[in-house]
């Protein structure tokens, strides 16, 4: 209860507020009835003082100075029943109490105080049994939701629906793990949370709530369009694991709020330990299908299929291989391995939120992971990206043999990776093949007809890409030189895009081809 309630529900509604009406919005935890000479040192935070004024000072300089003090104390108020001993509060204290926001009643002599302090202490007595109540039950609503839910979501969507207000869990990099906002194109949560991380690690107020054992009240931050908001860290061993927010909204936060998120901090810690749990039993499957991919050493058996796209892996599927090299010297130490910990489990929260099943494997300083070819990598790097590590992108492959070529691909990049970048296959090896770079050039005359010279029937197709070449793919000069009909020239052109992946219409792919075609008869006529 505060003063500006008890104005309205009990005998204070009968009093006069004279000074300080700015702070009656002030909780009252106890009434207290002192009229002692040193008032200030029977006081408390959120005591509501009674007073009949005997032993009130009588100078100007003391009465300021009661004030101050009695603010500085917490005092939720002061009420003076008047005209027996003072017929009003004296104009000095008024004006110091409306400077500090103290606030100053004034109520007839006839009330007792008695019923003033029954009165309140029975409101204050039902408020809590009241907040006990809803906080029992708001407990119970929350450990039935972690027992049937799949997310720290659904976490968040059942909290936000017994508060009313908007819930969010926030991993300590900014990456949202779980809201109860509805998705919008007007809102993008996940951006708004890392700038709002960002900027609390700015303002050092992040490591204020890291540090805290409790939920606290954080200002709002409207440079993030964020209002003011609960902040209760989620530990695991003693680690930071995320944080949860509690939005404001139109109503002020109280102290059912604070009890619900401190207890939505331990349901999100046992939901994110037995996450954790999971994750640690696929990564052991996990690890080994994709080390296995990646070495060529994967057998097509039917089981073994089958067990890969329980682990959601498809053969029929189109990825590129991405490698991340960590700024970590190796060996790796202690807190080099926990940071990379952190990074893959970062790297496994984001896949999970594009719905991709988390294929990873980690060695040393290296992360690698397979990411379908309808994601680019620049939006994870956006998100997970540091300036000291790198991210290596393979071509699109496909099947066994294609993770393999993906991961010959990211381990030719290795030595040219540079930090904070993301770098793809085909952007680096082309400039370092013109450069000289042996190993370059042989990877890029692969990545451009590497499926010709495979193929056992293609020299015919790859006699008409030299042709095509020499007469500036002009199709009826290279009918001619080649002596075929036109039509056949044209389907044998179907044929080398298709087996390409490309379109010769490109001037950029065509320029390529043209280079590929040139450093092949170098490499063969040696």
């Amino acid at each position: 209860m505060n003063i500006s309630m008890a104005l309205e529900d009990t005998v204070l509604r009968n009093a006069r507020v004279v000074a300080g009406e700015g702070g009656i919005g002030t909780e009252i935890t106890w009434v207290h009835i002192v009229d002692h000479p040193d008032i200030a040192a029977w006081v408390e935070r959120g005591h509501l003082l009674l007073s009949t004024g005997y032993n009130w000072p009588g100078d100007d300089a003391s009465q300021r100075a009661l004030i101050r003090s009695l603010a500085a104390r917490g005092l939720a108020g002061v009420v003076l029943a008047v005209p027996k001993f003072l017929a009003h509060f004296p104009d000095a204290s008024i004006e110091e109490a409306n400077q500090v926001g103290l606030p100053l009643l004034e109520i007839d002599w006839e009330v007792p105080f008695r019923t003033i302090t029954e009165e309140i202490h029975a409101s204050i007595i039902r408020d809590q049994s009241e907040l006990i109540q809803r906080s029992d039950e708001i407990h119970r609503a929350l450990t039935h939701a972690a027992l049937t839910a799949n997310t720290l979501s659904d976490l968040a969507v059942s909290l936000g629906g017994l508060l009313n207000r908007s819930v969010n869990f926030v991993d300590p990099d900014g990456l949202t793990l779980g809201t109860s906002e509805a998705r919008s194109a007007a809102v993008d949560v996940g951006e708004r949370e890392r700038n709002y991380m960002r900027l609390l690690h700015n303002r050092i107020i992040l490591r204020r709530i890291q540090d805290s054992v409790s939920p606290i009240l954080i200002d709002p931050q409207p440079e993030v369009d964020v209002p003011r908001r609960l902040g209760c860290p989620i530990r695991i061993r003693g680690e930071i694991a995320a944080i949860v927010f509690v939005d404001e909204g139109d109503e002020a936060l109280g102290e059912l709020d604070i009890r619900a998120t401190e207890h939505a901090s331990i349901i999100g810690a046992l939901h994110l330990a037995h996450m954790h749990a999971l994750h640690l039993q696929e990564e052991r499957l996990g690890y080994a299908l994709v080390g296995t991919l990646l070495e060529g050493k994967f057998e097509e058996t039917p089981s073994a299929l089958e067990r890969a796209r329980l682990s959601g892996w498809d053969p029929a599927g189109s990825y590129r291989v991405c490698l991340v090299l960590l700024d970590e010297p190796l060996p790796l130490s202690r807190e080099g391995f926990l940071r990379r910990e952190r990074w893959v489990d970062r790297l496994r929260k984001y896949l999970e939120g594009v719905e991709q099943s988390t294929l990873v494997l980690v060695s040393l300083n290296q992360i690698t992971f397979f990411l379908a070819s309808h994601l680019e990598p620049e939006p994870l790097w956006r998100v997970l990206g540091s300036r000291g590590a790198a991210l290596a992108v393979s071509r699109e492959h496909t099947g066994v043999a294609g993770m393999a070529k993906g991961g010959e691909d990211v381990q030719s990049l290795l030595p040219l990776l540079k930090p904070g970048k993301v770098h793809h296959f085909h952007e680096v090896m082309f400039p370092r093949a013109l450069m000289g770079d042996a190993g370059a050039r042989a990877l890029f005359v692969e990545s451009r007809l590497g499926p010709l010279l495979a193929d056992k029937k293609g020299e015919a197709l790859m006699e008409t890409v030299e042709a095509l070449c020499a007469e500036g793919f002009q199709l009826a000069n290279t009918a001619r030189r080649l002596s075929v009909h036109i039509s056949t020239l044209r389907y044998r052109v179907e044929r080398i895009e298709s087996m390409l992946g490309t379109t010769l219409e490109s001037q950029e792919c065509r320029f390529e081809i043209q280079v590929a075609v040139a450093l092949y008869k170098i490499m063969t006529e040696r």
